[in-house]
């Protein structure tokens, strides 16, 4: 019976508390930051291209938790900063070659990190090795798409190094076209800006009669173009057995960034950036174990959900618990936190509470007793009639059920009743 008490003297308490948390899960369905979606789109590259190829394998990571991600084919890294900007066909997510967007020229973007360098790869047919770029002077040369990072970049190149205009003449091919075009003869040069997987670039770093043109002074452009970076092909690098290439060439490249809009959601963020490490964490041809995914060349400013992955990577709850338990968790702890501290306050007081509102029931009946006794001590009224109330009184006392820590107080009123009894027995035998 005393359990039962402590039950029901502790039922406002925790109603109260129930209360609070069912304001918290009101709270999260109404103010926190929504589910993540269940579709994503994201605007990749040509078919034939790097990009895309990438992005497939991030779809397969995603799926695996029940998100879909959309891919939209493209010209490239220009189009897909269009894409973005102007929100087109409801992308949020697009690769995004070093130097074509910035905070400047895109607002409302973020990047969620760079993924893996990009070369420039300059293939050209030719009877004898050239060593600097103005020596294409007068070639057919291919630079890329229209709406393609290549092409943004093929054209700063060719100005800064005089190739631009006659007799020099620019076709608008990319990917595997401005390949099969290099091998077919129906140009003399390619630009690549991608990655070394790129279809386009197996093929020709194997084909025949095709060489691959160093950047004698890619110091010298890196300079001038903050977003570059200078790296080393090794001799034999691309394939030991024929040694391609056949000395270490000096090469110019950017990196490769995943950009969304900035209300991206954040579970969207960390799984991408999941697929990112698997994807692009290993090593190759330019880059060491772990130095991709990275917060690097961060011409839009980096988003704080990816930052916080690049601090913390996997979060303590994704170590333990299963995806969309953590979203749920997240969620709810974005508003219950806010609300435990303000309930703080109240919590720190409920014990004290508890103790006033028991000892309350106990010594409510204190008032009703020292009438009594008072009015036994005076002699005043009728003693048959005060035996009878002092008998109601007890039984009222009896019947109350406390916690066991309070059945002192409890014995306490009890003998004070019969203190009073016998007082009264006293005085009536005189």
């Amino acid at each position: 019976m005393k359990h039962a008490s402590s039950a029901r003297n502790l039922a406002p308490y925790l109603l109260a508390l129930a209360a609070l948390l069912a304001l918290a899960a009101w709270a999260v369905l109404h103010f926190a930051e929504p589910a993540p979606p269940k579709v994503v789109m994201m605007s990749t590259g040509p078919l034939d291209g790097a990009y895309h190829a990438f992005a497939l394998r991030y779809k397969a990571h995603l799926a695996q938790y029940g998100i879909t991600l959309e891919l939209r084919p493209s010209a490239g890294s220009v189009e897909n900063v269009d894409r973005l900007k102007a929100r087109r066909d409801g992308v949020s997510l697009a690769l995004v070659q070093g130097g074509i967007a910035n905070a400047e020229n895109a607002p409302g973007l973020v990047t969620l990190g760079s993924m893996f360098y990009e070369p420039n790869w300059i293939f050209y047919r030719s009877e004898k090795d050239i060593d600097l770029g103005n020596q294409l002077r007068g070639k057919r040369i291919a630079i890329g798409a229209p709406g393609s990072g290549t092409r943004a970049f093929g054209l700063r190149l060719i100005r800064d190094t005089g190739l631009e205009g006659p007799p020099t003449v620019l076709s608008e091919l990319g990917g595997m076209a401005a390949a099969k075009a290099l091998e077919a003869g129906k140009v003399d040069a390619v630009f690549y800006l991608a990655a070394p997987d790129a279809p386009g670039v197996q093929r020709l770093l194997a084909a025949p009669g095709v060489r691959l043109l160093g950047a004698k002074r890619a110091e010298a452009f890196a300079r001038r173009m903050p977003h570059l970076h200078k790296l080393t092909l090794p001799e034999g690098a691309a394939d030991l057995a024929r040694n391609i290439p056949p000395r270490d060439l000096a090469m110019l490249a950017v990196t490769a960034n995943l950009v969304a809009v900035e209300d991206i959601h954040p579970v969207i963020v960390d799984l991408l950036l999941e697929a990112a490490k698997k994807v692009h964490g290993g090593a190759g041809l330019f880059q060491r174990v772990g130095e991709f995914p990275a917060p690097r060349d961060l011409d839009l400013p980096l988003s704080p959900d990816a930052e916080r992955f690049y601090k913390a990577s996997p979060s303590i709850l994704r170590r333990y618990l299963p995806f969309w338990m953590v979203v749920w968790v997240n969620r709810f702890l974005v508003v219950a936190i806010p609300l435990l501290i303000l309930a703080i306050p109240f919590f720190r007081y409920i014990p004290a509470l508890y103790r006033w509102t028991t000892r309350r029931r106990i010594y409510r009946w204190y008032g009703e007793l020292r009438f009594i006794e008072h009015a036994v001590r005076r002699r005043e009224g009728d003693p048959a009639a005060q035996r009878a109330r002092l008998k109601q009184l007890e039984e009222k006392v009896e019947a109350l059920r406390v916690p066991l820590g309070y059945s002192g107080e409890l014995y306490a009123l009890l003998l004070h009743i019969q203190l009073v009894r016998e007082m009264l027995k006293e005085l009536s035998s005189n």
